[in-house]
């Protein structure tokens, strides 16, 4: 089962404080009020990795930064990047999405370092 060795790898980097399955995706929290939730399905290779602040301002989406496969049909910029439908999506300082290109793929065994490296740097800028 992909969640074992995701959760496993979550628990080894040392930067949440807890880290389980709930329900079908693979919650690893940092605090009471910020997580990282990983959506993966085997069948399709379909994927999500969202750092999640409940403490943002933002009503109904309360994510920081992630990356997914969703091809937002809504959304010009994600079609015109190379890597469409997969892509990388953060906020601005004003709070809207800004759209990039990534190299992530659905391979979540892989990909989880980069993910947590990432959330990893970006609780470091929090903190300076």
């Amino acid at each position: 089962m992909w969640h074992r060795a995701v959760i496993e790898r979550l628990r080894q980097s040392d930067v949440f404080a807890e880290v389980g399955l709930i329900g079908a995706k693979v919650r690893a929290s940092v605090s009471d009020t910020m997580f990282l939730d990983i959506h993966y399905y085997p069948t399709t290779g379909s994927y999500s990795y969202s750092l999640i602040d409940l403490t943002l301002p933002y009503p109904g989406d309360k994510r920081v930064f992630g990356w997914d496969d969703y091809p937002h049909e809504s959304v010009p910029a994600i079609r015109q990047l190379r890597s469409h439908p997969h892509h990388f999506q953060r906020r601005s300082v004003t709070g809207e999405w800004l759209f990039e290109e990534s190299d992530m793929g659905g391979d979540v065994e892989c990909e989880i370092n980069v993910v947590a490296g990432t959330v990893q740097r970006y609780l470091t800028r929090l903190k300076a």
